[in-house]
């Protein structure tokens, strides 16, 4: 079967696709003929000759050295094809004609060779499809998106990403790694690493959090491998604090607690989430919260304030979450509640004020704190990316991160675009297996995503990996 692959320039580009190949793919609309009215759809498709077999499909590729933008559709006739790409604002930015009639059109319609790569964001495009004899004339209109940029690639793998206004920071290394906090500035990128000695931090850091003046760092702190609990950087004097002692969590039998695994702010209040319940700091004074509905000593994994000030407490181990609404704790189990079973991961909040919420078990939750509506997302009702979710954010959709594989984006929940390495520059990293065994089955290249963090303006960016990343 013959292929064809239409070029803006004549490049010739040689070498095998190398492990950075990667995007994200076309909206669901994509591959639906629009002179078909929507009643006489499937009829009429049974009676034409020209058949989409797969979804069109957009890709950023690496080739060889330079980076391309493609887009492919897939036939089960021989046709003749032209495509037409506009952009967000209706410019047309690409328009050519297939050489040869195949089954199988790729157009290349960008590349870091000449400069001609495409900006990240949304396109419309129209495809004319026709039988050599001129019998049939089919046209396909959709969209696609451009959506991951990589902004930095580390030497260690990513453990928690936190922003601030400009300044995303970020934290690598964990227990067989050097530890260390980066800044990167979001306007022009440049990276920064700031001079905290290992020895003074979480060894890994699970969480980084901006509360007054300083930068607090919250992780794992164990006996034979070492690192802290909670530890404050103060900006202004570039000074560490470590906060253990007068911390003082503890375990029921007077241990002290395993990890600091969440951080958030509330007014003049830090809240700290932690392995054997959820604590407070105000006023350099630490207090354990035990009414807040939830098992007193439960593991809180996730923290979270929404615009009306309310704070968001999830729990791993007892599957459930609770919120704090002027002054009264509202505990939300499966037990209680027509919440689902699992751990709660991470909550972002929606245009209307919605609570979504990632679920390490069932996929995504949508909490109305009004009426108390909760509507579930798993792949067996939606085509989300897994039931596995370790983050979520929301700028003008729905964006969550599936631990092994990689990125899902969504207008309504139902219908989902997914970005992982075979479709974007998304890299794979090695697992621990690898430094000891190359050839051990646990040696495994895979998708580590570790959190989605969304700023004030609307932007959004991602840990994965080795890297940091932006989303569209």
């Amino acid at each position: 079967m013959k292929k064809s692959i239409a070029f803006a320039l004549v490049l010739i580009l040689t070498g095998c696709d190398d492990e950075t190949s990667t995007t994200l793919s076309p909206a669901e609309k994509t591959g639906q003929p629009t002179e078909t009215p929507r009643e006489n759809q499937d009829q009429h498709q049974q009676e034409q000759a020209i058949q989409l077999t797969t979804t069109p499909s957009f890709s950023v590729r690496k080739p060889g050295r330079y980076i391309q933008d493609q887009l492919a559709f897939n036939f089960t006739k021989t046709v003749n094809a032209s495509l037409v790409v506009r952009d967000s604002r209706g410019h047309e930015i690409f328009n050519s004609s297939a050489n040869e009639a195949t089954s199988e059109h790729t157009f290349n319609l960008g590349s870091t060779y000449n400069a001609t790569s495409l900006d990240y964001g949304v396109y419309q495009y129209t495809f004319t499809a026709s039988l050599a004899d001129g019998s049939e004339t089919r046209t396909i209109k959709g969209q696609f998106e451009k959506g991951l940029r990589p902004i930095h690639e580390f030497d260690h793998k990513i453990s928690d990403i936190s922003i601030d206004q400009d300044t995303l920071y970020v934290a690598t290394g964990d227990y067989m790694r050097p530890i260390e906090v980066h800044t990167i500035n979001t306007q022009d990128d440049t990276v920064h690493t700031l001079a905290i000695a290992g020895t003074e931090l979480p060894k890994p850091i699970y969480d980084m959090h901006r509360f007054g003046d300083s930068i607090y760092f919250g992780g794992r702190k164990q006996d034979w491998l070492g690192g802290q609990l909670l530890t404050r950087y103060q900006l202004d004097t570039q000074t560490i604090e470590v906060l253990d002692n007068t911390f003082a969590c503890q375990q029921q039998n007077q241990d002290e607690c395993s990890a600091v695994f969440s951080l958030t702010s509330q007014g003049d209040t830090l809240y700290i989430g932690t392995s054997n319940g959820l604590y407070t700091y105000r006023n350099n004074s630490f207090t354990k919260v035990t009414q807040h509905g939830l098992k007193e000593n439960t593991d809180i994994k996730s923290l979270f304030v929404d615009s009306l000030q309310r704070v968001w407490a999830g729990s791993m181990a007892e599957g459930g979450l609770t919120y704090l609404h002027q002054g009264i704790w509202h505990p939300m189990t499966e037990g209680n509640s027509t919440m689902p079973a699992g751990g709660i991961m991470a909550f972002a909040e929606g245009t209307d004020g919605e609570i979504y919420i990632a679920n390490n078990i069932n996929g995504l939750t949508r909490y109305q704190p009004d009426s108390g509506e909760v509507v579930q997302f798993t792949p067996y009702n939606s085509n989300i990316i897994d039931h596995n979710l370790v983050s979520v954010a929301y700028t003008d959709g729905i964006i969550v991160g599936s631990h092994d594989y990689g990125i899902a984006k969504s207008t309504n929940g139902t219908a989902w675009t997914m970005t992982d390495h075979t479709n974007s520059l998304m890299k794979q990293i090695k697992t621990d297996a690898c430094e000891f065994d190359p050839d051990a089955a646990g040696c495994q290249k895979v998708l580590v995503v570790e959190r989605i963090v969304d700023s004030q303006d609307g932007r959004v960016f991602a840990a994965i990996g080795k890297g940091v990343y932006e989303l569209y």
